[in-house]
């Protein structure tokens, strides 16, 4: 007996609900095939398109719903995030407007435009545009205004974002939200001990909430109280055991107080790991295969600056390239087979974060490159989702007499302001073709670099499987 359209939304919905994209996206499709005329279904199999980064697609869907009469706000940002996906910039910025245009109160679209029109222009001016005549029209509304500090400090201008927090904390009466932000941005703009003052009230104020937490771990080890730190992580470790930011802070305090146990988690040797790539079925070799994908990549690789809230700094990131069409993209997945069930016999089994979770599999979960051209980097960091994170090499930077360690990637300095200063601790020559593996909470980064091309890489993110 076929199911009915009624049950086959609520299991759509309970799929996407629990985060497995895939399964909402086949009931979606079965359920639009058989009413192809309900607009309001369009949008949701577009909205579980978007969900997991199958961005042409989506934008396909919810177009054809906006074009068939559907017009909500909710779909013209479903197009605006798909279009954005895959580097349609120019039309996304109109898909956004008219999202403003129907919620100009809404925060989050605006820091989405926002992101657009800097990646776009690189112009900070041009980019807060939009949020600053939200914030003219709209004077009391604190969401508007706190993501325009943030949105300073992405583009760059992390005095600016605090001279903002600091006012709107002042003027709120130290409203634990704002104090929040406020000591994000003092963080940004080294005033570690304002930092601390606005973290102790945001995380007093929500002692059951990770972030708040986490920005005043930090704000304690940029005042040099590791001990104070590692307590405080040892909360958040019980709370949440896998996030990988947690186990990042807590090998921070641990490296601070000389304990032994933070060798086990930043075992450079057992856990940083290099090999090629597999050449994928259809290509006569590797070569040929890095020379079609590079390709690809540099075509698809349209932004002047980067994104909002991620590592890479003054380059351009495409995310999610397996689910594009071109067939090199979409064979990333193939080609990491051999590495990683290299690296995952390399690691063998163990009782720490990292082995304690090697069941024998793995699966993609996503992928996504970066150009970098000369003066572009990343800022130290780690992958919060992950289990096991990677940096494949497709064009490495050039060589440089005068800077030996130009564009390698580095480990082990901290992503977070530390007293005493934390360097980094090993450092990985760039090769083509090269993917290097490594824990999703070990902090990486990497060196800055000023001659040649653009550094063209995939990075991608695996959880454990059987």
């Amino acid at each position: 007996m076929q199911e009915s359209i009624e049950t086959l939304v609520s299991r759509a919905q309970a799929h996407r609900n629990a985060g497995e994209n895939i399964a909402a996206i086949n009931l979606w499709r079965e359920i639009v095939k058989r009413a192809p005329d309900n607009l309001v279904y369009q949008h949701n199999f577009a909205a579980a398109l978007g969900d997991a980064g199958f961005s042409g697609e989506a934008a396909k869907v919810a177009g054809a719903a906006i074009d068939a009469g559907l017009d909500r706000p909710e779909t013209h940002l479903v197009y605006a995030r798909a279009l954005s996906g895959i580097q349609k910039n120019e039309e996304a910025e109109s898909a956004y407007r008219q999202v403003i245009a129907k919620t100009p109160g809404d925060a989050i679209v605006h820091r989405e435009l926002s992101q657009l029109i800097w990646m776009r222009t690189g112009d900070a001016t041009k980019a807060e545009e939009g949020l600053r005549n939200a914030i003219a029209a709209h004077p009391d509304d604190l969401a508007l205004q706190i993501m325009l500090g943030e949105v300073r400090g992405q583009m760059g201008d992390p005095q600016g974002q605090f001279a903002l927090m600091k006012g709107l904390a002042d003027r709120t009466g130290q409203n634990p939200q704002v104090c929040h932000f406020a000591a994000r941005a003092a963080m940004s703009a080294g005033a570690y001990s304002v930092a601390l003052d606005y973290g102790r009230i945001a995380s007093t104020a929500a002692p059951d909430e990770d972030e708040p937490a986490a920005v005043f771990v930090t704000a304690l080890l940029a005042n040099g109280d590791a001990k104070e730190a590692s307590r405080r992580i040892d909360v958040l470790r019980a709370r949440r055991p896998e996030n990988q930011y947690f186990i990042a802070l807590q090998a921070t305090a641990w490296r601070l107080l000389g304990d032994d146990r933070y060798q086990v988690l930043y075992d450079y040797d057992g856990m940083v790991f290099s090999a090629p790539l597999d050449t994928p079925r259809g290509w006569s070799g590797l070569k040929a295969y890095l020379d079609e994908l590079s390709g690809a990549l540099n075509d698809a690789h349209s932004s002047r600056e980067h994104p909002f809230f991620l590592s890479v700094r003054h380059g351009s990131q495409i995310p999610s390239i397996t689910k594009f069409e071109n067939p090199a993209m979409r064979a990333f997945s193939e080609a990491v087979r051999g590495p990683l069930e290299g690296y995952l016999a390399h690691i063998g089994e163990g009782k720490d974060p990292l082995r304690t979770r090697n069941l024998g599999g793995y699966a993609l979960v996503d992928a996504w490159s970066v150009s970098l051209p000369p003066a572009g980097y990343h800022v130290n960091h780690v992958h919060p989702a992950g289990w096991l994170s990677s940096a494949c090499h497709l064009e490495p930077p050039a060589d440089d007499p005068e800077n030996p360690h130009a564009g390698w990637l580095k480990f082990g300095e901290p992503g977070c302001a530390t007293t005493p200063v934390l360097g980094a601790e090993r450092l990985v020559k760039p090769t083509a073709g090269t993917m290097v593996i490594f824990p999703s909470y070990m902090w990486h980064g990497t060196e800055r670099f000023s001659k040649g091309a653009a550094r063209l890489t995939v990075a991608a993110d695996f959880l454990p499987t059987r």
